[in-house]
C-alpha cells in the first residue's frame, strides 16, 4: 500500500506539489513561531547575562544601608575566604552623540582582564577618563572610528577602541572610566563580579557578609519590596536571567500560538481542498482501479497511504522553511549572533501534527471520491446532484458551529479574568475554540453563501458585454467547485488580516497603554535628594528652563508651578504642584479642573486616601497643615502630587517651576532629545529626568518586527491561493471542453475565450478577499482581546487595522488570480474545436 502511494508520488509530483506546499506553509509557521520565540528569548537572555559571564559569582546589592558605600560592600566581599578578585559592574544608560547621530546605549566601566567579555577589534580599552571604547555596531550607527570623539553627558570622549560586542536592535554597548560610568549610574548599590576557587561555598559566605548592610535583605520578610540581596553562581544568575527573559516573551508567545491555532485549522482546509482537487484530477484512474476490482476500502487507504507520505514530506518541508523564516527574523533583530535555538520536542510534535492534519484533512475527499460508482468515476464532469449540494443539513450542521463558536467568543470577551482563573478557562483558550468552531461553520457553508456572493460581484461585470456576464454565470454553476477556490483564498486572506489586525491593534493598545500609565513622554524634576542650598523651594532654575525650552523634537510642553511640602502618614509626597493652563496639551490624563479639597497622586495610593500636607521651609515643615483627598492620577510620579491653585496657595506661598512635562513630535528620534537632556542634567545635577518615550519606542520596534516576520510568511499563502485558482480553472476547463469548443465554433475569439476566464479568476478572488478580510478583521481582533484581557491590558484595547498592507493584500490577490488564469485559459483557447467536440 504505502509502496504504491510512494510511486504515486514519485511519478507524478506535479499533483502533490500544491498539497505539500499547503503541509509546508501550515508547519512551517508553527515551526517558524516556535524557533523565532525560543532564539529571541535565549539570545536576550544570553545579551543581558554578558557581563558577568566571566565571572564564578554575582552578588548584587539593590537597596544598601543608608551611608554605606560602595567600597565598603567591596571591602565586605574580599574579606571573604575564597575570594580571588572582586570588582563591580553596573551600566548606566547615557544619550552618545556625534556629528552624524545620536544614539542611547548602556555604558559600563571597563572591565578588567579576567571579566571581560569582548575583545577589542581596533585601537585598546579605555584608560583615561577622557577615553572610550565603543562596540562596533555603536560605532557604526554614530559614524565614528578610532581616533574621533563622542560627546557624553556634555563631555567629549576620545575613541580610543572598537569591541566586537554581539550586535543587537535592543542594546548598544559602550565602555568607559569607572568614574564616568558610575556617574551614569544614579542607582544605589550595584553589581560585583567576584573569581572563586569553590563558587558555591564564597556564594553563602559572601551572602552572609552583606547582609548587614544591607536594608530589609530577606524577600520571605518582605515579598513587596523585591530582592534587595542576591547572590548566585554566575552560571545560575545567568540561567535566571535568560529564563526571566523568556517570561517577558509569554504575551508574544501567547499572540502567536493564537495566530498558530488559527493557522493548523487553516491548513488542515487549505489541505482538505488541495486533495479535493488532486482527487477529481484522478477520477478516471479512481473510475478505472474500481472497474477492475479495487474495492472502494482499499482505493482509500492507498489515497490515505499517500496523505501519511506527503504530510510527512511536507511537515519536514514545513521545519525548514520555519527555519529560514526564523532565521530571517532573527537576522533582523540580531539574535541570529548567538545561533538559532531549536526546541526539538515541540518540533517533534509539529511533525506530528502535520501528519495528523494532513490525514484528517484526506478522510473526507478521499470518502467523497471512493464512494462514486464505478461509471460515473468514469465520466469528465459531476453529476447534476452534485451541482445542487448544499443541502439544509449542511445549513444547520454549519449553523450550529458558528452559534456556538459565536457563544465562546463572547463569554472570551465578557468573562472575568482573575489571578486564579485556570489558563484553560481563560479568554485566549475561549477565543481560539470559538475562532474554530466559527471557521469550520463558514468553510464548510462556504457552498450556502459563497454562490450569493459571486452572483452579487458578476453584476459589476455585466455591463461590459455578454462574455464577462457569461463568466459570471459559470462562476456559480459548480457552487462547491467555486466554494473550494474562492475558499482557498478565503483562508490566506483571512489569515493574513488576522495576523495584521491582531499586529496592529496590539501596538496601539501597547501604546495607549503605556501613554495612560506612563502619558508624559519626558518629565524633568527637581531631584528630591539635592540639598537646596541654592534656593530655599528647590524650583527648576531659570537656566535649566532655557536650556529645556530649546530642546529638539518637542511637539508641546508645559511648565508646573508648585514647590517643597511636608508630607505626614505611609504616603510620601516630597513636591506638590498646579496644572498650568496648557499642560493638557501635553497629556489629557489631567483634569480639566481639580477640586480644592483634592489631590491627584500617584496611581499606586488609593482612592480616598487622606493626604496631610504641610508647607516646607530650608526643609521644615511649617504652617498649618492641609487634610486633602487622594485621587489617583498616571500622569503623577511618585513622591508628586497635583493640587488646585487655591490649594497651592496655602502649602507654597512663593511657587516657582517643578515640573516640565513635554511630548515628543517622534519618539523613534528620542537620542537628540535625550542628548540634549544629559547635557542640561550636567550643567544642573539636581534635576531628575524620567517619562514613557524609550519604553514607547522599544514596543513600536519589537511589534514592527514582528509584523514583518508574520507578513513575510504568510505572504506564501498566496502561492497557495494562486495554486488552488488555477487548478479549480484547469478543472472547469476540463469539464466545459465541449462548451468552449462549441463557443469557438459559433465564433468566440481566443481572446474572449481568455476574458471569459480571466472574468471567472477575478470574480473567485473577489469572492475570497472579501469574506477573508472580514472574517480576518474580527478574528484578529478576538485574538488579541483575548490575549491583552489574559494579560491584565484588557481595559486599554484599540481595534486598529494596517490600511495599506490589507489594501495591497487584496491587490496582490486579485493579481494572484489574473496569473492563474493565464494557463488554463491558454489551454482553452488553443484547443482545436473539432477535435474537442469528437470527444465523447
Amino acid at each position: 500500500m504505502f509502496r504504491d502511494a510512494a510511486k504515486e508520488v514519485r511519478l507524478h509530483p506535479g499533483r502533490v506539489v500544491a498539497t505539500l506546499v499547503a503541509i509546508m506553509i501550515s508547519v512551517g509557521f508553527m515551526a517558524a513561531v516556535s524557533i523565532f520565540v525560543e532564539t529571541q528569548s535565549d539570545a536576550l537572555g544570553k545579551m543581558m547575562s554578558l557581563a558577568t559571564s566571566k565571572a564564578d559569582v554575582v552578588a548584587t546589592v539593590q537597596n544598601p544601608k543608608e551611608k554605606v558605600t560602595a567600597a565598603q560592600i567591596d571591602a565586605a566581599i574580599k574579606k571573604v575566604p575564597g575570594v580571588v578578585k572582586t570588582e563591580q559592574s553596573q551600566a548606566g544608560q547615557v544619550a552618545l552623540s556625534s556629528d552624524k547621530t545620536n544614539v542611547y546605549a548602556a555604558l559600563y566601566p571597563t572591565p578588567s582582564e579576567e571579566f571581560r567579555w569582548a575583545t577589542i577589534k581596533d585601537g585598546a580599552w579605555p584608560a583615561k577618563p577622557t577615553e572610550i571604547a565603543l562596540s562596533d555596531q555603536l560605532a557604526d550607527k554614530l559614524a565614528v572610528s578610532v581616533g574621533q570623539t563622542v560627546e557624553v553627558q556634555g563631555t567629549k570622549l576620545t575613541v580610543v577602541g572598537i569591541t566586537d560586542d554581539a550586535p543587537s536592535i535592543f542594546f548598544q554597548t559602550a565602555y568607559s572610566d569607572p568614574s564616568l560610568a558610575n556617574e551614569a549610574n544614579s542607582m544605589p548599590g550595584g553589581t560585583w563580579l567576584i573569581k572563586t576557587d569553590d563558587p558555591q561555598a564564597t556564594m553563602t559566605a559572601v551572602h552572609d557578609a552583606l547582609v548587614p548592610l544591607t536594608d530589609r535583605p530577606d524577600e520571605e520578610m518582605y515579598p513587596d519590596a523585591g530582592k534587595n540581596l542576591q547572590v548566585d553562581t554566575a552560571e545560575n544568575h545567568q540561567s535566571s536571567a535568560i529564563k526571566s527573559i523568556a517570561g517577558g516573551f509569554d504575551v508574544m508567545k501567547y499572540l502567536l500560538w493564537v495566530f498558530s491555532a488559527i493557522a493548523a485549522l487553516v491548513g488542515m482546509i487549505i489541505i482538505a481542498n488541495t486533495f479535493t482537487i488532486l482527487l477529481t484530477q484522478r477520477r478516471r484512474q479512481i473510475g478505472l482501479l474500481r472497474a477492475v476490482g479495487a474495492t472502494g476500502g482499499q482505493v482509500r487507504r492507498r489515497f490515505l497511504a499517500e496523505a501519511v507520505i506527503l504530510g510527512l514530506l511536507g511537515s519536514l518541508l514545513g521545519i525548514a522553511f520555519g527555519a529560514l523564516v526564523a532565521w530571517i527574523g532573527a537576522t533582523i533583530t540580531k539574535a541570529s549572533y548567538f545561533g538559532l535555538s531549536f526546541p526539538w520536542l515541540d518540533l517533534g510534535v509539529q511533525v506530528l501534527i502535520g501528519i495528523l492534519l494532513t490525514v484528517l484533512a484526506a478522510v473526507l475527499p478521499a470518502l467523497r471520491a471512493t464512494r462514486v460508482a464505478p461509471l460515473e468515476a468514469l465520466r469528465p464532469v459531476a453529476t447534476s446532484e452534485e451541482q445542487r449540494r448544499g443541502s439544509i443539513v449542511r445549513a444547520i450542521i454549519c449553523g450550529l458551529f458558528v452559534l456556538a463558536g459565536a457563544a465562546l467568543a463572547w463569554l472570551s470577551v465578557v468573562a472575568k479574568v482573575t489571578e486564579n482563573t485556570p489558563s484553560w478557562q481563560g479568554p485566549v483558550v475561549l477565543a481560539v475554540l470559538g475562532a474554530i468552531l466559527i471557521s469550520i461553520g463558514v468553510l464548510f457553508g462556504a457552498p450556502l453563501f459563497i454562490p450569493t456572493v459571486l452572483k452579487a460581484l458578476g453584476k459589476l461585470f455585466t455591463w461590459a458585454g455578454p462574455t464577462p456576464a457569461l463568466a459570471a454565470a459559470n462562476a456559480v454553476r459548480n457552487p462547491r467547485r467555486a466554494s473550494a477556490t474562492a475558499t482557498a483564498l478565503m483562508l490566506a486572506c483571512g489569515l493574513i488580516v488576522t495576523l495584521q489586525v491582531g499586529t496592529a491593534t496590539a501596538q496601539r493598545t501597547a501604546l495607549t497603554e503605556i501613554e495612560q500609565k506612563y502619558p508624559v513622554d519626558v518629565q524633568v524634576s527637581r531631584s528630591s535628594y539635592s540639598d537646596g542650598k541654592d534656593e530655599p523651594n528647590r524650583g527648576l532654575s531659570a537656566a535649566t528652563q532655557s536650556a529645556l525650552n530649546k530642546l529638539p523634537n518637542i511637539k508641546n510642553s508645559a511648565v508646573l508651578q508648585g514647590g517643597p511640602v511636608n508630607s505626614q502618614g505611609s504616603s510620601y509626597i516630597s513636591t506638590v504642584a498646579t496644572p498650568s493652563a496648557d499642560v493638557r496639551t501635553v497629556t489629557d490624563q489631567i483634569p480639566a479642573t481639580i477640586a480644592d479639597g483634592e489631590v491627584l497622586v500617584n496611581s499606586g495610593i488609593k482612592r480616598g486616601t487622606r493626604i496631610i500636607l504641610q508647607a516646607e521651609v530650608d526643609g521644615k515643615p511649617t504652617g498649618a497643615p492641609v487634610t486633602l483627598t487622594a485621587v489617583p492620577n498616571r500622569a503623577v510620579e511618585n513622591g508628586q502630587a497635583l493640587v488646585s491653585a487655591a490649594t497651592l496657595t496655602k502649602l507654597v506661598p512663593k511657587p516657582t517651576a517643578q515640573l516640565y512635562w513635554a511630548q515628543l513630535v517622534d519618539k523613534d528620534d528620542l537620542g537628540s532629545t535625550m542628548t540634549q537632556l544629559e547635557r542640561i542634567g550636567t550643567q544642573d545635577q539636581t534635576i531628575m529626568l524620567s517619562g514613557s518615550a524609550a519604553q514607547s519606542s522599544m514596543i513600536t520596534k519589537i511589534l514592527d518586527i514582528l509584523l514583518m516576520v508574520i507578513t513575510g510568511l504568510l505572504g506564501a499563502a498566496v502561492v497557495i491561493a494562486l495554486i488552488g485558482v488555477s487548478n479549480t480553472l484547469g478543472l472547469s476547463v476540463i469539464e466545459r471542453t465541449r462548451e468552449s469548443a462549441l463557443l469557438r465554433a459559433l465564433g468566440m475569439q481566443k481572446t474572449s475565450l481568455r476574458l471569459m476566464l480571466l472574468v471567472e479568476a477575478l470574480l473567485l478572488a473577489l469572492a475570497g478577499v472579501l469574506v477573508g478580510v472580514l472574517a480576518g478583521g474580527f478574528f484578529g481582533w478576538l485574538g488579541i482581546r483575548a490575549v491583552l484581557r489574559q494579560a491584565d491590558m484588557g481595559s486599554a484595547i484599540q481595534f486598529a487595522v494596517n490600511w495599506p498592507m490589507t489594501l495591497g493584500l487584496i491587490g496582490i490577490a486579485v493579481l494572484a488570480a489574473a496569473l492563474a488564469s493565464i494557463l488554463p485559459g491558454r489551454k482553452a483557447a488553443n484547443a482545436t474545436p473539432t477535435e474537442a467536440l469528437a470527444e465523447e
